[in-house]
């Protein structure tokens, strides 16, 4: 996903002077997302990724929910999405729908699994 920069930076700025107004308002999801190496090939590295998605929606569910299925086409299933309305930097839409994405930023992998139970000493009580 890419944004075109062309007339959506003209909007924006009509849009920061009170010329413009948009029939929805514009939401960065910032998603937390698990890479699945079922359907690409993944740095080794990493297990997870970190993005931000800029999405066209009427209500946070909603955008959270586009921001979600975006990304599942590109291999990442989301664990998490926050979002927050943002100042727009696209041209409005007439339907709810995502924009663009943010570069990826991969988290490493764990190789300590530090969510399982510690280990028990022998003849300690639980």
């Amino acid at each position: 996903m890419g944004l075109k920069r062309g007339p959506s930076r003209f909007w924006a700025m009509l849009h920061r002077l009170g010329l413009a107004h948009a029939q929805m308002p514009f939401w960065r999801v910032v998603v937390e997302a698990r890479l699945n190496r079922k359907t690409r090939r993944w740095p080794a590295r990493a297990d997870e990724a970190v993005t931000a998605v800029f999405v066209w929606a009427r209500s946070i569910e909603e955008a959270e929910g586009l921001a979600a299925l975006a990304l599942e086409p590109e291999g990442l299933d989301t664990i998490t999405a926050d979002a927050k309305k943002a100042p727009p930097a696209a041209a409005p839409k007439a339907e709810p729908c995502a924009m663009a994405r943010a570069e990826l930023r991969y988290m490493p992998r764990n190789d300590d699994d530090t969510r399982a139970d510690p280990p028990r000493r022998r003849g300690a009580k639980a």
